[in-house]
């Protein structure tokens, strides 16, 4: 998984060559755009993201046969964005994964939240 920020506009006619860029540099691979699929990612029945994802078929990674990239801005006003570039693997098999990854990589606070369900006071190794 990777991700890289730019100033950019998304909208542009060169956003999947953009992304392909992207893969390239982060995955040192080429890839060839062949859909683009429309997803809406929600946790504990609340919104958390929503947009396209472009999926990439790789040509010369060792291990991934697919890419699935995006965009996502910085800030409401903002025109950074953050492009994010995960390679497909037996736990990533589809849009909604890819993104479910990356933002739960991406976030601490969630991480820490998930962390402390296992964390007890009474623990030895704490």
């Amino acid at each position: 998984m990777g991700s890289r920020v730019v100033n950019g506009d998304t909208a542009g006619r060169g956003y999947i060559a953009a992304l392909q860029r992207v893969i390239a540099e982060l995955h040192r691979c080429s890839s060839l755009h062949i859909e683009t699929i429309w997803v809406h990612e929600t946790f504990l029945g609340k919104s958390i993201w929503h947009g396209n994802v472009e999926v990439f078929l790789l040509s010369g990674h060792p291990r991934a046969e697919k890419c699935y990239a995006w965009t996502q801005p910085l800030g409401r006003k903002s025109k950074r964005v953050r492009f994010f570039a995960v390679l497909g693997t037996t736990v990533i098999k589809t849009a909604l994964d890819a993104v479910k990854m990356a933002h739960l990589a991406a976030s601490g606070s969630l991480i820490n939240d998930f962390s402390k369900l296992g964390t007890r006071d009474d623990n030895p190794r704490a």
